[in-house]
């Protein structure tokens, strides 16, 4: 009798480890999926009750190949080079255009390795964000860190221009997206953080996408971001209006460059913004809410033209107080902009009020926006040079 338990134990041992060894038992090998690398979504232009759907593919095959070979002519990133299929369909529901594509690809197509999630400007100004992207949020393959962004434009239309060394257009957003660590002139926002800002009814700065004349062809560009109002897209911030909004959210990570002319003694420098400590300061007065935003900067000198002199306690200090002057009226500008033109409030001044005053903020948080568009904003800025550099 033990003889046949320990039969049945060794047999079930040896089955067990076949199993393990062999995967799951749904497992597709990687020769039987299309690996989706981006998705692109617009308006139809067909129907303007219909949603188009662009899917990036990579064809490994090429993928691994060098990269200008296999193609048929044309240099390293152009299109007819690039390692990747293009699938375009449309639906009433990205779920339908999904089911489409699939009828298409003789693969079936895994959402396991997206990369990004880029939404026409059309599409944005109409509907809703958060129904948009309730497909990606929903489905069990999507990664939650999937980098989202708005084309200024057509979605679609983004693939006319030609990354240069990027193996595909979602390949290159993705690396661009990951370099906010150098500059402040875009807001990195992935999957889970746009639906948690849209599910709780934040207004949002999402990366801006859009083509710009190349040497050769047209050329992609991240800078800028767009407004997100009530879940919808109202407008856009320039390069340097998103500096200053992120100066003031925190969310830069330092590295900025700021030209700083002075025509008066004719001379230009260019300072790096190494740190930036922002404080906002929320109360209400009479009924009426005031902000005071505190910025401490710290930078370094990088390059001064027309100026040969050794930096001398005055000069330094006359530097600073000018570099000052110019974040200040950036800042302004901004909070300007947000407040009286689209009443957008993506600096979070609401929350800060509901954080110092949580009762006042329960009974006007109804007419929140006509509150914030009259409210007085201080700006005070101070800047610090903590290196003028080796030379110096």
């Amino acid at each position: 009798m033990g003889g046949v338990v320990g039969k049945a134990l060794r047999l079930g041992l040896v089955v067990l480890t076949v199993i393990l060894l062999a995967g799951c038992w749904d497992n597709l090998d990687l020769e039987r999926r299309a690996l989706v690398l981006g998705a692109f979504v617009d308006l139809a232009s067909s129907s303007p009750d219909k949603f188009e759907l662009t899917l990036e593919m990579p064809i490994l095959r090429r993928m691994a190949a060098r990269p200008g070979a296999g193609g048929g002519g044309g240099g390293e990133g152009r299109e007819e080079t690039l390692p990747t299929w293009r699938l375009t369909v449309t639906g009433t529901t990205f779920a339908e255009a999904m089911r489409k594509a699939a009828t298409r690809s003789e693969r079936q197509l895994f959402f396991g390795h997206q990369k990004v999630l880029l939404i026409g400007e059309e599409l944005a100004r109409r509907e809703k964000l958060e129904e948009v992207i309730d497909f990606w949020a929903r489905n069990r393959e999507s990664y939650l860190a999937i980098t989202v962004l708005l084309a200024q434009g057509r979605a679609g239309e983004i693939f006319s221009a030609h990354p240069k060394f990027a193996r595909s257009v979602s390949m290159f957003l993705q690396e661009q997206s990951e370099r906010q660590i150098r500059t402040s002139r875009f807001v990195k926002h992935n999957l889970m953080e746009l639906f948690a800002a849209l599910y709780g009814g934040r207004d949002i700065l999402v990366s801006r996408v859009r083509t710009v004349p190349g040497q050769d062809s047209l050329e992609l560009e991240v800078s800028g971001t767009g407004i997100i109002k009530e879940g919808k897209l109202v407008g856009w911030l320039s390069p340097e209006e998103t500096q200053a909004a992120l100066w003031v959210t925190g969310e830069g990570r330092g590295g900025d460059i700021i030209p700083l002319p002075l025509p008066e003694i004719k001379h230009i420098f260019t300072l790096e913004l190494c740190n930036v400590k922002n404080k906002i300061r929320a109360q209400v007065k009479e009924d009426k809410p005031e902000f005071n935003i505190k910025l401490e900067v710290m930078a370094d000198i990088l390059e001064r033209i027309g100026f040969t002199e050794p930096f001398n306690p005055p000069i330094l200090r006359y530097i600073e107080a000018r570099a000052a002057e110019i974040i200040k009226k950036r800042v302004e500008g901004v909070v300007f902009k947000l407040q009286k033109e689209y009443q957008a409030d993506v600096l979070g001044f609401g929350k800060k009020i509901e954080e110092v005053q949580p009762r006042w903020w329960q009974q006007v948080k109804g007419n929140w926006r006509e509150l914030y568009a009259r409210a007085p904003v201080r700006v005070e800025v101070k800047v610090k040079i903590r290196s003028t550099g080796m030379v110096s």
